[in-house]
């Protein structure tokens, strides 16, 4: 029993940080604003901590949109060709998108980087009021673009090589919702 639990908690991980980032967003928010206009005393770091949260909701959350193929895509092409040429532009576009993810996941891990080090020394960017490091909330990009990558990967074996075998949804190619990744 605890292991199955174990096991859906990792599986839907990227799920539970998005809701719960986006949950606590939306519970500060109101709060800060009751406290303005109700109490006229607005919670100074309020705004600091929902931005960065805000960054993990949407990072993470992207990633598990793609998890899920909830991603909005302009398909009007690829559903127009038919046979191979079909199978080309499927594979051209799964190689150009594994090579953005990669390259943007590279850029923002530097980034993450640069915030932790100057010029080669530990000296952390702090954000203004709570004096935390700004990695704290960068760190949420290379891991959204990590994960969007890893699915990637894993969509092209699947899909592609079919290396590893999945259910296939009733109906279509891919499950939205409740998937076998």
């Amino acid at each position: 029993m605890k292991k199955n639990l174990l096991k859906k908690i990792l599986t839907n991980l990227d799920a539970i940080i998005t809701a719960s980032t986006l949950t606590v967003c939306v519970i500060l928010v109101n709060v800060n604003v009751i406290m303005r206009y109700v109490a006229k005393s607005p919670i100074q770091w309020c705004e600091e901590v929902v931005t960065s949260l805000f960054v993990w909701t949407v990072f993470i959350g992207s990633a598990y949109a793609y998890r899920k193929h909830a991603h909005l895509g302009v398909d009007i092409v690829v559903n127009r060709l038919n046979g191979k040429a079909r199978t080309v532009v499927e594979w051209t576009m799964s190689i150009i998108e594994l090579a953005v993810l990669i390259m943007l996941t590279i850029i923002s891990s530097q980034y993450v980087y640069h915030l932790l080090f100057i010029r080669g020394h530990f000296k952390p960017t702090l954000t203004d009021l709570l004096r935390i490091p700004k990695a704290y909330t960068g760190i949420a990009v290379p891991i959204g673009f990590g994960l969007s990558a890893i699915y990637s990967i894993y969509f092209f074996l699947t899909d592609r090589f079919h290396i590893i075998k999945r259910k296939a949804a009733v109906g279509s190619e891919h499950q939205v919702e409740g998937g076998n990744f």
